[in-house]
């Protein structure tokens, strides 16, 4: 007989049980045409606006990877129908141009590797709730666009933003957005990650962490003159990182709304690059540049990626003073070829954003 006793031994069982659970799931993430590294500075629009088509088409903004229309937050109440028909008119324009606006391939944009900027940003469109979802996925053109970013997505809304997303083509992609307050239960997250495998017949192409809301819960604003990561709201989103990239999501970086803090706004794009955040939210062109020098990735980086991941490599060796091993590095290798792809390659030397960040 054993001398465990019985409830470490379950309490062991349902680890080993969990642990598989969470492999054979990871293994269902569905696969999607663009890496969500394409995302890079995404730039929240209001439906309003009228010059969004220009954007689209890089006559505005033409470094731009990716674009946010938005009928939610950024559009009041009063305003709401008017931005619809902006929508509407914006998607009838789109499709009248749309032999002369491809669809925006996995390049980056000013990259070593050879790649060339993409025709368009990729393009997303932020409802209000699920019911007016319901309403866009009637609107011709609809499919035009590359998907929609959900918000205040949990267990509580999940099932009506599964239902109306049915009616949606199954080549779009879902940004769900963790911004209320279920999202401080680590158990309830747990569940939402299982739950995203299964909820959708599209590609969930990222997880939007929404840091302004999320500080709303808390009866907070961000403060001025610290990174998110030193608040309340980093420490969830660690272990948001913790729950959710285990099952094979990808999660974005919040916005940070203080324009004249550049230097600090430096620093936090810092963080989310180390932590392998897949883009970050802007809400001024000025961020832009600032966002994609960050993705940037040091050659000596790239040179120890390609070899990890080189058909020949050794289970475990020297390279750049630094101890490789393929079996445990492959997945950051992999990614950081991916974020090369995207962002391109800058000599170690010359890199100035770090420059800047050490100043």
């Amino acid at each position: 007989m054993s001398d465990t006793p019985d409830n470490e031994s379950n309490l062991y069982s349902y680890t080993q049980s969990y642990a598989h659970l969470i492999t054979e799931r990871h293994a269902m993430v569905k696969p999607h045409t663009h890496h969500p590294y394409q995302l890079g500075a995404s730039l929240y629009m209001p439906a309003t606006r009228q010059d969004i088509w220009q954007v689209i088409k890089r006559d505005k903004l033409p470094k731009i990877n990716s674009i946010i229309i938005c009928l939610e937050d950024a559009v009041s109440h009063s305003d709401v129908e008017l931005a619809l028909e902006r929508l509407q008119t914006l998607l009838n324009t789109w499709h009248e141009h749309s032999d002369t606006i491809n669809e925006p391939s996995r390049v980056g944009l000013e990259s070593d590797l050879g790649t060339q900027q993409p025709t368009r940003p990729l393009v997303f469109v932020r409802p209000r709730n699920p019911m007016m979802l319901q309403q866009l996925a009637d609107y011709p053109h609809i499919d035009l666009l590359d998907g929609f970013v959900m918000p205040k997505v949990d267990m509580y809304s999940l099932s009506n933003w599964r239902m109306v997303c049915q009616n949606l083509s199954d080549d779009q992609l879902l940004m769900p957005t963790l911004e209320t307050a279920a999202l401080f239960n680590p158990h309830h997250n747990q569940e939402l990650a299982i739950a995203f495998k299964e909820a959708f017949n599209q590609p969930v192409f990222a997880l939007r962490i929404g840091g302004n809301d999320l500080f709303a819960t808390l009866r907070l604003r961000r403060p001025r003159n610290s990174i998110i990561y030193d608040t309340p709201i980093g420490t969830l989103a660690y272990q948001l990182l913790g729950c959710f990239v285990p099952h094979g999501f990808y999660l974005s970086a919040p916005v940070f709304e203080y324009l004249d803090q550049p230097m600090l706004f430096m620093q936090e794009l810092s963080r989310d690059v180390s932590l392998g955040l897949v883009g970050k939210t802007v809400i001024h062109p000025s961020q832009i540049a600032l966002v994609q020098q960050a993705y940037c990735v040091p050659m000596s980086m790239l040179d120890e990626a390609q070899a990890i991941l080189h058909s020949e490599a050794k289970a475990v060796f020297k390279f750049n003073n630094t101890m490789l091993e393929p079996a445990t590095h492959r997945a950051w290798a992999t990614e950081i070829v991916n974020r090369a792809e995207v962002f391109g390659t800058i000599n170690n030397s010359s890199n100035e954003f770090n420059s800047r960040l050490q100043a």
